[in-house]
């Protein structure tokens, strides 16, 4: 039987550990478990490495306590929220894989080969929109009081990994409707909880990936590349705005590969894409990193001083997709 309530964690010293980088979704998360159990465990919030800005703008607002790369010694157990990959703890990989505690995971990315924790002590969907419709599911059945700022928190990662619903289901809805009015907060205040201004840089990354783009043509779909400095996500998203199917983003700085897709929403439900399955997991097989994600978002982190053979690649591998459902030619726009 997989995990179903919380109660195995209550009595004990709780670190509950983020992915690298965390997210809204994945810090959300491990913050409604701390405000809903800090009565009944010894709970303590670890990010490995560092928050994204807004993930930082949440902790700012609901004043959510949290560790970067703490000391495992000394918990009972481990609760990985938001990932099931070990690489995705970055620096804390090592210090995971040689934990001889009890491990939890709750989690609602595509299954992955590798084994965090025993089938008992997890949780997972990849049904779910956000893990935090998961973790909200679970204070549920323990039967926990759960708090205003919890709501708040589990409403935050439902809005950001649905894109602000753009890929969500009914039952999202559902669950969005009860804890918005249980956190007391409209929808304009629940975004500001997390939202940061889209500074002047960000929007330098989005127009140069405009300008350094290269253009492919599978099919009927269009993929974009494009090299940028930083704010790769906000590149690859702000190439779907202006028109392409499927955009990669990303540079090579220091020895390090950093590169984030993303995907048309109607496209990918019509072809049944995953950027995570189809792509970015496979680019493991070419090149030194790790890759992972969501259907219509997710990225490859990676050493190497040369971006453009890893864009090409990602290019190919969305061809090879696209090649099985259709007849197609790939074909470069100059």
């Amino acid at each position: 039987m997989p995990l179903n309530n919380l109660s195995p964690l209550f009595g004990k010293k709780v670190l509950i550990l983020t992915h690298a980088g965390a997210d809204v979704d994945s810090l959300a998360s491990a913050a409604a478990i701390y405000f809903s159990l800090k009565e009944k465990s010894k709970i303590t919030i670890g990010v490995p490495d560092h928050l994204n800005l807004n993930a930082k703008a949440l902790a700012k607002q609901l004043k959510i306590p949290y560790k970067i790369n703490p000391s495992f010694t000394g918990f009972d157990a481990l609760l990985c929220v938001d990932f099931n990959k070990s690489k995705m703890l970055g620096s804390l990989q090592k210090n995971f894989l040689f934990y001889n505690g009890k491990k939890f995971l709750i989690d609602h990315h595509s299954e992955e080969k590798e084994i965090m924790a025993p089938k008992k002590n997890i949780f997972a969907s990849k049904k779910a929109i956000s893990t935090t419709e998961l973790v909200y599911q679970l204070l549920k059945k323990t039967k926990l009081k759960i708090s205003k700022k919890a709501y708040a928190c589990i409403a935050s990662g439902i809005i950001t990994d649905s894109a602000s619903f753009h890929i969500a289901d009914h039952s999202t809805f559902k669950i969005m409707a009860e804890v918005m009015e249980k956190a007391g907060l409209s929808y304009r205040g629940l975004v500001d909880l997390f939202s940061t201004e889209i500074d002047f840089s960000q929007r330098i990354a989005s127009l140069k990936a405009a300008k350094r783009v290269k253009i492919f043509k599978s099919g009927k779909a269009i993929i974009a590349v494009s090299d940028v400095g930083a704010f790769e996500s906000n590149a690859a998203n702000a190439l779907i705005r202006i028109g392409a199917n499927v955009a990669f983003c990303g540079f090579a700085e220091k020895g390090t590969i950093r590169i984030s897709g993303r995907v048309n929403n109607s496209w990918m439900n019509k072809k049944k894409f995953d950027l995570a399955r189809d792509v970015f997991n496979k680019l493991e097989k070419h090149f030194p990193g790790e890759g992972g994600g969501h259907q219509g978002a997710a990225g490859f982190n990676g050493k190497g001083n040369k971006i453009e053979p890893i864009l090409l690649k990602c290019v190919d591998l969305t061809h090879k997709f696209i090649s099985k459902k259709e007849k197609a030619n790939l074909k470069e726009y100059t």
